[in-house]
């Protein structure tokens, strides 16, 4: 015997699929819906966000600037000046903001060949500005900004269409500890690769897992196997945070991803203090 009240909300069920197929959530609301749930702060900071690539563009550049907007207004952190205007970077305008977030801007060197510029931002950061590197951020820069960035792409292997192990080297770092419960995981999108990257200069949060069986079927061209993914540092007065994800836009809006970035934009704009004194490799994370 059927059920009328099954056979009654048939109708309303199929009404809501429909609905959800017709009108599915907007990047926006993804986001917010995954945002993790902070006390506001006390204080809005000012951030620049820069995102005009000068060599590959990005479809997740956009996203990129929902997920800043977004956050921007959930946690009260900071209010965001979105321009792909250089004279920003001019002493005279570079100074009204605390942060920078640099999303996706790949070989920037291309673009802000003004030496007084390249000066300008790096007396910046020196001074105490903070920096938010988005993923091609780390792609192309002169000396000075690879410098203060803490390394220079050199390559994916680990590409985009896959899956991949990430470790979490420094699972009771403020920045990390709540990520999958300080735990490794699995996320995908396009690992990055580093030229320039001394561990000893930063702290490493997040890496690829060296005894991951998927990760193993590619081959890194670093001798030393150590491939960081995210870490902090200092440079001079300022404060660094960088993420190499952040290829593929479901990263914008992956609620463990958006935990760690929150607390380093937290970090860079001075609300909290942590440790950026670089540490080993993790043992856990030696390949075998």
């Amino acid at each position: 015997m059927k059920n009328p009240l099954f056979l009654a909300l048939l109708p309303i069920i199929g009404l809501g699929v429909y609905a959800a197929k017709v009108n599915p959530m907007s990047e926006a609301d993804l986001v917010q819906a995954n945002l993790p749930k902070v006390e506001k702060s006390k204080t809005k900071h000012q951030i620049l966000c820069f995102s005009k690539p000068f060599g590959f563009r990005h479809n997740s550049i956009e996203i990129g600037e929902t997920m800043l907007r977004v956050m921007g207004q959930e946690t009260g952190l900071f209010e965001v000046t979105f321009s792909d205007d250089l004279s920003n970077f001019a002493p005279e305008n570079i100074k009204k903001f605390d942060a920078i977030c640099f999303n996706n801007n790949t070989h920037i060197q291309k673009g802000m060949k003004d030496e007084a510029l390249r000066k300008s931002l790096i007396a910046y950061v020196k001074n105490g500005g903070g920096i938010f590197a988005i993923h091609s951020a780390t792609d192309g820069g002169w000396p000075e900004y690879i410098d203060m960035i803490g390394g220079n792409f050199r390559g994916h292997p680990w590409g985009a269409g896959g899956t991949w192990d990430i470790s979490n080297e420094d699972p009771k770092h403020p920045i990390v500890k709540d990520v999958h419960g300080g735990k490794g995981f699995k996320l995908k999108d396009e690992l990055y690769v580093y030229n320039d990257f001394n561990r000893g200069d930063q702290r490493v949060l997040m890496a690829l897992d060296m005894k991951s069986e998927v990760n193993g079927t590619r081959k890194g061209p670093r001798e030393d196997n150590d491939y960081a993914l995210a870490w902090v540092k200092k440079y001079g007065e300022g404060r660094v945070f960088v993420s190499a994800f952040g290829h593929n836009k479901e990263v914008f809006y992956n609620p463990e991803i958006l935990k760690m970035w929150v607390e380093g934009f937290r970090y860079i704009l001075g609300e909290t203090n942590v440790e950026t004194e670089s540490v080993p490799k993790p043992t856990f994370n030696l390949p075998n």
